[in-house]
C-alpha cells in the first residue's frame, strides 16, 4: 500500500508549501496529493481554498493575486508550530515541482472554480502537464474537469474525487483511473476487488487514524493518503512485513 502526503504533510508542517514537502520527503515520503488553483496572472498555485485567509493570516481571494505576491505570503497561521518562514509562500506548481524532485507521483487535485473559470483551469493543467510531464494523476471533485483534461491528453491519468459510496457512473463516465475515495465510504472489499479488476487505483483520504489504516490495508486498498506521513510510512511497512 502506498503512502501519500496530504497537501504535503498537513499535520506535520504547513500544508501545500515546499517546506512542507521537504519534510514530508525528509521522513521518506515519496508520494504527494496537492491542491491547485489558477492564480490572477494564469498560473497554476499550490492552495486548498479560495482565499489565503486561513493558511496565510490576510484578507484576499487566489484568483485575485498573482502568482509572485502569493509566493510571498507566509501560509504558517492554520498549522502545526513551524520553526521559520523559509519555504512557506504559496508557490506555483512549476516552483514546487522544480524544488521536490525526489517525488516519485503525485496527486494533483483541481479545486472546482465554477463553469466560467474552469474550463481555463483544465487548460492551463493540460498545457502544465505537456511542458514537464511528471508522474502524476489529476484528480477532482468536478467531472467537467476530468472529462477536459482526458479529451486533450488521453493518456494522461485522472481520478474521481468521491464522498459516495456509489462512484460507479461518474468513474466510467469520465474514464477514471483512479478512485479517490472519502474513508468512510469504503467498507465492501467486493467492490474494491470489482473495481481493482476494471483497472481503477483506490486511494482512500484523509486517513490518519492507525487503526483505519490497518482496516484499510486488510480491505486491499491500493493507497491511502494522510495528514501525518511519519506516522503511516512504518505503520504500512510494518503490516507488510507481517504478511
Amino acid at each position: 500500500m502506498i503512502v501519500y502526503g496530504h497537501r504535503g504533510a498537513r499535520g506535520e508542517a504547513p500544508e501545500n508549501t515546499i517546506a512542507g514537502a521537504r519534510h514530508a520527503i525528509d521522513r521518506g515520503t515519496r508520494h504527494l496529493e496537492i491542491d491547485l488553483r489558477l492564480s490572477a496572472d494564469g498560473q497554476l498555485v499550490v492552495v486548498h481554498d479560495d482565499t489565503v485567509k486561513r493558511t496565510a493570516g490576510v484578507a484576499g481571494k487566489v484568483s485575485a493575486l498573482s502568482a509572485s505576491a502569493l509566493a510571498k505570503l507566509d501560509a504558517r497561521s492554520d498549522g502545526p508550530p513551524w520553526p521559520n518562514k523559509r519555504g512557506t509562500g504559496i508557490p506555483s506548481m512549476t516552483a514546487f515541482y522544480r524544488m521536490v524532485p525526489q517525488v516519485k507521483h503525485w496527486q494533483l487535485e483541481l479545486k472546482s472554480l465554477g463553469k466560467r473559470q474552469n474550463p481555463e483551469l483544465a487548460a492551463a493543467t493540460v498545457a502544465w502537464l505537456q511542458e514537464h510531464r511528471p508522474r502524476a494523476v489529476v484528480t477532482s471533485s468536478e467531472p467537467d474537469l476530468l472529462r477536459a483534461v482526458k479529451a486533450a491528453l488521453p493518456r494522461q491519468a485522472v481520478g474521481y474525487v468521491s464522498t459516495t459510496t456509489t462512484p460507479e457512473t461518474i468513474l466510467a463516465e469520465c474514464q477514471c483511473d483512479y478512485l479517490i475515495a472519502y474513508w468512510q465510504t469504503l467498507q465492501d472489499r467486493a467492490q474494491v476487488r470489482r473495481l481493482q479488476k476494471k483497472g481503477v487505483h483506490i486511494s482512500v483520504w484523509t486517513v490518519n487514524d492507525a487503526s483505519e489504516i490497518k482496516r484499510l490495508y486488510k480491505l486491499g486498498i491500493d493507497s491511502v493518503i494522510t495528514d501525518y506521513p511519519s506516522m503511516a510510512l512504518p505503520l504500512v511497512a510494518s503490516l507488510s512485513r507481517q504478511e
